[in-house]
């Protein structure tokens, strides 16, 4: 078996094959992480009565579509994605943008998941979870960690977009989601 693996990694697209078998086998505890990302009970499985799971539950109680119109005419159904926030309690920048962002995902009916990666959470998003190292390791693998950063996540093929570093305006956050899904589509 050793000497079948050491041939086949010999050709350099039987390498890829074999790194991203095993890659997938080594983030098997992050594809759980990112796949309860669309549960509206969160990761533990539990829902609590903090701000975020009501705005949780307000966004995913309802089944019927809640389309979001792009630029370009196109439509997307905002119940396919999720829009994963990373901050920091003491952060300026965050204390800046995540009230701007809770209140989008209000009007807009997207939801949230806030990781922090101090540890802290903030007024927006108190009940932000602690980043573990993969999750960091999954989301920041060739881009600078930096707080507030925001990611759009299919909960469907829990594939990841990077919508945003740094803080911003409503309009200016909500012009990048429209280039993101632009791109996608």
């Amino acid at each position: 078996m050793k000497n079948s693996l050491m041939n086949l990694a010999k050709t350099p697209l039987a390498a890829l094959a074999l790194s991203l078998a095993l890659a997938g086998m080594a983030h098997a505890g992050t594809l759980d992480e990112v796949k309860s990302l669309w549960d509206p009970r969160g990761i533990s499985g539990t829902e609590t009565d903090s701000p975020q799971s009501d705005t949780r539950q307000a966004v995913s109680g309802a089944s019927q579509p809640r389309w979001l119109r792009l630029s370009n005419g196109k439509q997307v159904d905002l119940r396919d994605w999720k829009v994963v926030l990373f901050m920091q309690g003491h952060c300026p920048y965050c204390h800046k943008f995540d009230p701007v962002l809770k209140q989008l995902a209000g009007q807009y009916g997207f939801s949230v998941f806030s990781y922090t990666i101090d540890g802290q959470g903030d007024d927006a998003f108190p009940e932000a979870l602690p980043a573990p190292p993969d999750v960091m390791q999954t989301f920041f693998p060739n881009i600078p960690v930096a707080t507030p950063t925001t990611f759009l996540v299919n909960v469907n093929t829990l594939a990841a977009y990077p919508i945003l570093q740094g803080a911003t305006d409503a309009q200016g956050f909500m012009a990048r989601v429209d280039t993101v899904f632009q791109m996608m589509h």
